[in-house]
């Protein structure tokens, strides 16, 4: 019994390892809870934990990161922010182009973006940045959810 605990390192890992796994269950947890609350009878599309986002083109100073969960509703764009409890909406209507980059702000961020064109409430040309997980399959469902319903209502 002495010998188990005379090297305690492979504890100490095992312990930080779970801890972390908790950690991200337990967000994720209430990320999910905190969806099921505001959007439980609305239906979900699309949504994905661990979003980035970089910051609209119209706010000041360089892009900034947060990171939070993205949703796709059949209207509209939703994200919101894990610590700062940013959140925006981005409705149907107000979208005029989805497409990668990789730039936002004129600062290369040397990952692969999301990048919404978009009307802001203020009735602005605006721009918001993403990095999402599988960016290609995030362009295709918002072109073919939002974007095609758009170009087919009267």
């Amino acid at each position: 019994m002495g010998n188990l605990f005379a090297n305690q390192q492979w504890m100490i890992i095992a312990l930080a390892f779970f801890g972390i796994i908790a950690y991200i269950a337990w967000i994720r947890w209430r990320d999910r809870r905190w969806i099921d609350e505001h959007f439980g009878s609305h239906k979900i599309l699309a949504m994905s934990f661990g979003v980035n986002y970089f910051g609209s083109a119209t706010e000041p100073g360089g892009p900034r990161k947060s990171s939070g969960f993205l949703l796709l509703l059949p209207d509209r764009l939703f994200y919101r922010s894990r610590l700062k409890k940013l959140e925006l909406e981005i409705p149907a209507a107000g979208i005029a182009r989805v497409y990668h980059d990789r730039t936002h702000k004129g600062v290369d961020l040397h990952q692969s973006l999301v990048k919404i064109d978009f009307i802001n409430a203020k009735k602005e040309k605006d721009c918001a940045a993403f990095k999402v997980p599988y960016p290609p399959q995030w362009i295709n469902a918002i072109e073919k959810n939002l974007l095609k319903k758009k170009k087919t209502q009267p």
